[in-house]
């Protein structure tokens, strides 16, 4: 069977597996280290932060919805870039921040708890030069209030894959907020259909979006963060790669020193990234390092949509690699780089998805995976000081069988007012 025949084969398979994208905005489940009962990860957390809404930044370049239908925005294209904040309410209604922490405890994944956009304020769109509006203001003034309320003063900035729905992401990164410490999150959202032919016209489509990536990166640096920190996903991580690699060519006589002043760059972090793997290692990782702190590359071999895509394209996915695709300069080059890791999701026991394709949404839907993605959106921290395992090379990281133990001790050390009190006898 030739490759044209293999992939037609591969659709239809794909269409009878892959219904539409959910349409029920629902939080994460609990991360593992925040449903561990020997740890409160929550005691530091400012009272006026203890809430059950709490508010997600966004730009997007999708179309609003029109007057009387549901949600926000729909699945095409709008003017331009529009910017604003959403609040979003994590549980259904009623709730209390104590019934919200006492799900945590609770959750799982095949009951996710609900979530709702509650409502939105737009802030305007951008034009003319970078930073000159008077949205742009106004988006860096509101991610400076928040960032003042905050014992996290940093940005997360998510870019998405394709079917998505805007209030499914932008209450999926609510949930999120909830486990960083209440600061900034802040999503890209681009247009892209429910259905699972969209990735043939969607994925290439966003492409066009790339500059209003670069732009928004550039316009987070105005804020007073520490650090920002990124996050792509999916046929997001090509989006967010080339628009790295343009803000990198802005400065082209300045070093990583200089660059880090400018951008304050922490993490970036790709996760199951549907990008051609001998392209982000040739085009993207160069300049990448260049800005960031640490490049975090997460994969599983088991990731049957990373599988589909390789079959399109006809190569390895950087979430689902074929380290023959590379040479070996680009072996040796990213062995040389501590600053860069890969991290093998394959065998971390549990979920590896919450509907769709199997295998694709492990770091939110695995409890262990997405401890390991929230330190990371946290701070710059290391493989070793996470728990993680080199693998025989070093270059590859695993989750070592006590992970979850390894953690809790290691929290606690560090910052002992996390450790809850044993229960008294009688």
């Amino acid at each position: 069977m030739n490759r044209t025949a293999a992939c037609l084969l591969m659709l239809l398979v794909f269409a009878g597996t892959a219904g539409c994208a959910s349409v029920q905005p629902h939080m994460i489940p609990t991360p593992a280290v925040f449903r561990d009962a020997r740890l409160d990860m929550t005691v530091n957390l400012p009272s006026e932060l203890r809430s059950t809404e709490v508010p997600v930044f966004y730009a997007t370049t999708r179309a609003p919805v029109d007057p009387g239908k549901p949600g926000h925005y729909r699945n095409a294209a709008g003017d331009g870039v529009m910017l604003g904040v959403a609040s979003v309410r994590l549980g259904p209604p009623g709730w209390q921040w104590e019934d919200l922490v006492a799900s945590d405890f609770a959750d799982t994944y095949e009951h996710a708890r609900p979530g709702d956009v509650e409502r939105i304020q737009e802030l305007g769109r951008w034009s003319g030069a970078e930073g000159a509006s008077e949205a742009e203001r106004a988006f860096v003034a509101r991610i400076n209030e928040q960032l003042t309320k905050t014992r996290n003063p940093e940005v997360v900035l998510y870019v998405h894959g394709y079917r998505v729905r805007f209030d499914e992401v932008t209450v999926m990164m609510g949930s999120w907020s909830h486990y960083l410490g209440h600061g900034a999150l802040v999503t890209f959202q681009w247009p892209t259909g429910q259905n699972f032919w969209n990735y043939l016209t969607d994925c290439p489509r966003a492409e066009q979006y790339v500059p209003d990536i670069e732009r928004l990166i550039a316009l987070l640096s105005e804020t007073r963060a520490e650090s920002v920190n990124i996050i792509a996903y999916s046929c997001g991580s090509p989006l967010l790669g080339q628009a790295l690699a343009r803000l990198r060519a802005r400065h082209p006589q300045e070093d990583r020193a200089q660059l880090a002043q400018r951008y304050r760059i922490g993490n970036v972090i790709f996760v199951a990234s549907d990008v051609d793997l001998k392209t982000f290692a040739g085009e993207y990782m160069p300049p990448v390092m260049d800005l960031a702190r640490q490049t975090i590359v997460y994969m599983s071999r088991n990731d049957a949509a990373l599988g589909f895509s390789s079959l399109i394209a006809g190569a390895s996915r950087l979430g689902k690699p074929d380290i023959a695709d590379l040479t070996v300069q680009d072996i040796q080059r990213l062995a040389a780089d501590p600053r860069f890791q890969a991290v093998d999701v394959s065998d971390v026991r549990g979920a590896h998805e919450m509907g769709g394709m199997r295998g694709h949404g492990y770091w939110y839907a695995n409890d262990w995976i997405s401890t390991d993605v929230a330190l990371s959106l946290r701070h710059p921290i290391d493989p070793a000081d996470r728990c993680l395992i080199p693998g025989p090379n070093r270059v590859v990281w695993k989750f070592p069988e006590n992970y979850v133990d390894c953690l809790v001790q290691r929290l606690g050390a560090a910052f002992p007012e996390l450790r809850r009190s044993a229960p008294k006898g009688p």
